[in-house]
């Protein structure tokens, strides 16, 4: 897994100076062509040579080049085209990578204090070998004209098909300034034959144009974990950072949670980043998770079984914060962000739920340009339908694009049935079995995008544009006052309302969203859902992305219905017949759909996302076994069958059982918590004071973690995995009158809670919880007092949407909103701050208590900053959390 690197960061001034301390002195000799790979550990000569960005491409540049492994020094020679006198760099070595057999290493180095805008001249190498003499400009000043290409997945025959493609790209687009590429570049990260094909089709333009790029998953593949990555490219080393707090008092999730955040750190170093060009933050992300697993866990991970974090939903969150500072602090006027697995996905049956819900909010909040991404082997790209305007064929807000170059293709989803349409997106231009590269020209106001075709390499190219045509064609027109509009080809574009002038500071540093403060462990009695119609209510499940909560039909007979509630509006807004009666269901985020066992013993999975909603994931399975609940774990990839007679059994990737163990008679449910192995398995025992829960470790022989005697028919079981509670419903049992409701188990204090009144349900017959909301749904059988009972665990306020920073035009009115949930609900207020030397100093607003604040725009406010505080009150005691803050920036009216 490896750490930082440490960069050298010298002057040429400095580098000067110090090359009378090297022992012999570089001079350019011509290289004997282009050397494909190093041939032995020895080979001195360079290869594989790119330029990529530093943090600041006006006056610093980034170099690195491969040799053989025995060639531990190697410099950069550089100087202002046109001089004689070269500035002489020493590179830092990376560590030695073999691959088909031959030793190598690279060889990296960010020079510094260079003039924006100019030319320079530069070669590498050692005393042995040097490159051959190439040349490069920095970037010059915000607002001049430049062009760049932009490349979805290379991936497959990049030497005989991918090598073409860019070469017609840079013959389209000559003065492109370099690449940005989404991921994937090649089929197998550690294979450095695939990279000499890469670096091979690129020769000429990786040494003389800055290379942009975001790993994909293949960039994991054969264990590499991103090694070779690393060594291929010296990106910026200005991403995610994590806290260093003292573990003293905490808890083994907390500490869990430090100790992946730093290692986090470590992993994203090179590819999570961001390089300011001429206007421009170019933004790149690491989406792939799973893959990542063993690059983001510390090897002394400390022990953790109960409320342990996720690691990748941190990975995602983690990088969403530094994601949000960045683009809330951006000094420029575009941000262009790039990752691989696509927000909405093209291709059919794919779809990146989690990484939409962490990041998708922060691109539509913050408003950027353009998100380019790869992963689906088609062409798309849309906008959010909240973006619309009135005018077709105009849009405001980011533009998302998915693209791939090389000739490996998907099948593409229904065009008027897919992840974009599900979740409130169009697409306004698509193609299959398409190969493109797009050409993108930035200007002071305006970023052109054309989308070129470079091949078809089958016969199922459904679009009739020809290799070499214009696929797509749009223009992103942002005017100093903030305005913006995305226009197709052809559209006229409306003219500025404002004069334009917006004052020194245009953009202010933030102050960053508050996290909740830790309450005491209570509940309280939320309210009832009467939407299911479903003809028993029973085993019950939540989809924590979109809130929604299923409910499956528990009666013995019928065709297994399952409904879909908004507890928003209290409305049913899908339902499906799995086809059989349900004895458990399970919401997994793996394939955003639910886990069914049978009240035969069958198994199977059905799709939940909207528009697909019901189709099988996976078809009925007969196992031969009385199964009664089911669980996946992700990280593992192994299936978990609880059985009636109390047998656990777990099954491979192909349902091959590959273990099983026995943890007690009257076995009624499990769940599992991913990111720790731990496994809750629920009794339905006969009298109050027997086991009713326990919790085993799958990663350490089914040990068991700990045991809970509860009251009698503790039946179902959901998992609040974050929090650390677990919530029993109770069935009813013969000759116990007061039996039902819900049991809470707080797994860190060791404490059970019973709410056992008639309006917690006399007859339990599922549980489901949402843990973002904390919020309990507990299914009644016999639909006292409801069908649906909503129980939920007291919070102190937590932020969903921090206001955006506005320019307004004076005398118009400029719109803030928020957004924040707690239990008890909470409250907002707003309070203020006007920017000035040293004010630190908040000021309440008077009378604005809503989630949307007004303001009337003129000079007095230009650079005010404005905030939302959520409250609540537990226990006698109030609790605040502070929303991040928006500045407002004014300007003239035209």
């Amino acid at each position: 897994m490896g750490n930082p690197r440490t960069r050298s960061r010298l002057h040429p001034g400095y580098a000067i100076a110090a090359a009378a301390t090297i022992a012999v002195a570089l001079t350019p000799i011509a290289a004997a062509g282009p050397a494909s790979a190093a041939t032995d550990a020895a080979d001195a000569t360079p290869v594989h040579i790119v330029l990529t960005p530093a943090e600041h491409a006006d006056t610093a540049q980034s170099f690195t080049w491969q040799t053989g492994s025995k060639v531990e020094d190697g410099q950069v020679h550089l100087r202002k085209a046109g001089t004689k006198k070269w500035s002489v760099v020493d590179a830092r070595v990376n560590e030695e990578l073999v691959s088909s057999g031959v030793a190598t290493r690279t060889h990296s180095v960010t020079v510094d204090g260079l003039k924006p805008g100019t030319r320079y001249e530069y070669y590498v190498g050692d005393a042995a070998k040097a490159s051959d003499t190439y040349t490069f400009t920095t970037a010059g000043k915000a607002g001049d004209p430049f062009s760049f290409i932009y490349f979805g997945d290379a991936q497959n025959d990049i030497g005989a098909k991918w090598s073409p493609v860019v070469a017609q790209a840079f013959d389209r687009f000559p003065d492109a300034v370099g690449t940005v590429n989404a991921g994937d570049l090649v089929d197998v990260g550690s294979d450095n034959g695939l990279w000499n094909e890469w670096f091979g089709a690129m020769n000429g333009y990786s040494q003389t144009r800055n290379v942009i790029a975001a790993p994909g998953n293949h960039e994991y593949k054969e264990g590499d974990f991103l090694k070779t990555w690393k060594s291929n490219f010296e990106f910026p080393g200005n991403g995610p950072v994590a806290a260093s707090p003292s573990t003293k008092g905490m808890t083994d999730g907390e500490k869990q949670t430090v100790a992946y955040q730093q290692q986090m750190q470590i992993a994203l170093a090179e590819t999570a980043y961001y390089t300011d060009y001429q206007g421009v933050r170019f933004i790149s992300l690491n989406a792939s998770r799973s893959e990542a697993v063993p690059l983001m866990t510390p090897k002394n991970l400390p022990e953790c079984h109960v409320a342990c974090p996720n690691p990748t939903e941190l990975w995602l969150d983690m990088q969403r914060k530094w994601l949000d500072s960045v683009l809330r602090n951006n000094p420029n006027k575009w941000a262009i962000a790039v990752f691989h697995q696509p927000v909405f996905s093209a291709s059919e049956g794919r779809d990146e739920a989690d990484l939409r819900a962490a990041w998708l909010p922060i691109f539509e909040r913050d408003d950027i340009d353009l998100v380019l991404m790869g992963h689906d082997h088609n062409y798309v790209r849309g906008y959010v339908d909240a973006d619309a305007t009135g005018t077709a064929g105009m849009t405001t807000g980011p533009v998302y694009a998915i693209s791939v170059s090389g000739p490996k293709y998907y099948e593409p989803a229904p065009a008027d049935d897919n992840t974009w349409t599900q979740n409130g997106a169009t697409q306004v231009v698509h193609a299959a079995h398409t190969s493109t590269f797009q050409g993108i020209h930035v200007s002071e106001d305006q970023i052109h995008y054309e989308s070129v075709v470079a091949a078809k390499w089958d016969d199922k190219s459904d679009t009739n544009v020809p290799v070499g045509g214009t696929l797509d064609s749009f223009t992103i027109t942002k005017y100093d006052d903030g305005e913006k509009y995305v226009t197709e080809a052809g559209m006229p574009i409306p003219k500025p309302k404002s004069t334009a002038e917006v004052s020194n500071g245009r953009v202010a540093d933030e102050a960053p969203a508050e996290e909740p403060a830790d309450v005491p462990l209570g509940h309280e009695l939320v309210g009832t859902l009467t939407a299911p119609t479903v003809a028993k209510p029973g085993p019950t499940t939540v989809n924590p992305t979109t809130g929604a909560v299923y409910v499956a039909d528990g009666t013995s007979t019928g065709k297994g219905r399952v409904e879909a509630v908004d507890p928003k509006t209290g409305e049913v807004v899908d339902s499906f017949e799995a086809g059989a009666p349900i004895k458990d269901l399970a919401y997994d985020p793996a394939f955003n759909g639910v886990l069914v066992v049978y009240q035969d013993g069958r198994i199977a999975s059905f799709i939940v996302a909207p528009g697909n909603f019901g189709a099988p994931y996976i078809p009925p399975i007969e196992t031969g076994m009385k199964v009664v609940s089911m669980q996946y774990d992700s990280l593992t990839g192994q299936v978990f069958l609880g059985l009636a007679d109390g047998t656990v059994v777990w099954l491979d990737q192909d349902f091959k059982p590959v273990g099983q163990a026995n943890v007690g008679a009257g076995l009624s449910a499990i769940r599992i918590d991913d990111g720790s192995g731990t496994l809750y398995v629920t009794y339905d025992n006969a009298t109050d004071g027997e086991p009713g829960l326990r919790l085993f470790d799958t990663r350490d022989g089914m040990r068991k973690l700990a045991e809970y005697r509860l009251d009698a028919g503790a039946a179902f079981l959901d998992v609040d995995m974050k929090a650390g509670v677990a919530y029993v419903g109770h069935a009813p049992v013969t000759g116990d009158a007061g039996n039902g409701g819900l049991s809470v188990v707080d797994l860190l204090g060791g404490k059970v809670t019973r709410f056992d009144k008639p309006e917690y349900g006399t007859s339990i017959g599922g549980v489901g919880v949402d843990s973002g909301k904390g919020i309990v749904y507990l299914a009644s059988a016999d639909r006292s007092p409801s069908a649906l009972i909503a129980v939920g665990r007291q919070q102190a306020p937590r932020i969903d949407r921090s206001p955006v920073a506005r320019i307004a035009i004076a005398g118009e009115t400029a719109t803030f909103d928020a957004s924040g949930h707690g239990m008890p609900a909470a409250t907002v207020t707003w309070e203020m701050r006007k920017r000035a030397p040293g004010n630190d100093k908040w000021t309440p607003i008077r009378g604005a208590a809503s989630d949307v604040l007004e303001v009337a725009a003129s000079k007095s406010v230009d650079g005010t900053q404005y905030r939302a505080v959520y409250s609540n009150t537990i226990d006698g005691k109030v609790y605040e959390t502070r929303s991040a803050s928006a500045t407002l920036r004014v300007v003239g009216k035209k």
